[in-house]
């Protein structure tokens, strides 16, 4: 057998482990969702996430024809009238209605489309736990969300969900479009007073800061700019309390699991807002597996945040009483430990309470 022969014979093989590997990688599959902050409901009259660079390319519908009021940023407050395989979305081309401002927005947008395919082409993995080999397993999420954000002002925010993490992806502008015609979704919307109707019926129960705010055109438009910031942020835990999992959301609608009992301890380096809640598996002095979560006042966390020193490292210190009983609302506290200085957060704490937990994940 000649060289050149070898050489082809062993190209054809490269190129055929190749095609089988190809074979066995999963495809990803996301659905379209959209969020609001809490108490500023907004309905799509019109919504696409495009998977090509032109209108007639083929796309996912984003849900419309709902009124969206999420409890927090980044809740998945909706559903898809289909989803795409195996191809992330280049644009999105978006229409609204912001109740609080009865105003319309409109805008369409290039995304990142590399980005977005990178969260998602290899799956998400996390830990479960195996009932009939009692041990502990690793499954790769290939279903995904793109979460679209929608805020007073014409502010829109792209998320990536998976069941472990929640990450931004962009953050674009739209503008005000007074043209809509949204008596073709509503009726009862075809003239200006059918719209003013409308927009009273879905504020009318809004919380009297809310309403206020309305009446007064004080709407806090630079607040929500505030929520994006982010912080060199890194969580610390003690070894001995044998911490597997943390579960972090932050105010921004992002949130991240960090799976310590299976990658060594290794707390990973990111960049991070300021969190809302925090869940965290851990042992207590009997070696039993505890579960806590904590809650913590949005604003009250901010403050405390703005104490540190821009681009400061800033470490979020968990101490945990590891001789904390299940249905205790005390045990778990919380300090942001800077270069000169502790910050206890306890004044930010709005609850929290620790459970038993069976097993793992």
């Amino acid at each position: 057998m000649n060289k050149s022969f070898k050489i082809i014979i062993a190209l054809l093989i490269i190129t055929l482990i190749s095609c089988q590997n190809n074979m066995k990688q999963k495809k990803y599959f996301w659905d379209a969702s959209v969020c609001t902050p809490k108490n500023y409901p907004a309905e799509i009259f019109s919504g696409h996430l495009i998977v090509g660079n032109n209108p007639e390319s083929g796309y996912v519908y984003m849900p419309f024809n709902r009124v969206i009021n999420s409890r927090y940023l980044g809740d998945n407050d909706g559903s898809s009238s289909g989803e795409a395989t195996g191809i992330s979305p280049k644009t999105l081309d978006i229409t609204w209605m912001s109740f609080t401002e009865n105003k319309s927005y409109s805008g369409i947008f290039k995304l990142d489309s590399e980005k977005i395919e990178s969260l998602m082409i290899n799956g998400s993995e996390r830990p479960y736990w195996d009932q009939e080999t009692k041990k502990i397993g690793i499954v790769k999420d290939y279903d995904f969300t793109i979460n679209a954000g929608l805020f007073p002002g014409g502010m829109v925010v792209l998320y990536v969900f998976s069941p472990s993490n929640m990450t931004i992806v962009g953050r674009y502008q739209a503008h005000e479009d007074k043209n809509v015609d949204w008596g073709i979704a509503h009726e009862i919307m075809k003239d200006k007073a059918g719209i003013d109707k409308v927009v009273g019926v879905m504020t009318k129960d809004l919380p009297e800061e809310i309403k206020d705010q309305i009446k007064n055109g004080t709407i806090p438009f630079g607040y929500w700019e505030k929520l994006f910031r982010k912080y060199h942020l890194m969580p610390v835990v003690k070894t001995e309390d044998k911490v597997e999992t943390l579960g972090i959301n932050y105010i921004n609608g992002e949130f991240e699991s960090i799976f310590l009992s299976l990658n060594k301890n290794v707390m990973p380096v990111n960049s991070r807002a300021i969190p809302r809640k925090l869940n965290v598996v851990w042992h207590d002095i009997n070696d039993r597996r505890m579960e806590s979560d904590v809650f913590f006042d949005e604003k009250k966390a901010m403050a405390l945040f703005e104490k540190t020193k821009p681009n400061e490292g800033i470490q979020f210190v968990i101490e945990i009483d590891r001789n904390t009983k299940p249905r205790e609302t005390t045990g778990i506290k919380i300090k942001l430990k800077i270069a000169t200085s502790e910050i206890d957060m306890k004044d930010a704490v709005v609850s929290q309470e620790t459970f038993t937990k069976s097993i793992p994940y």
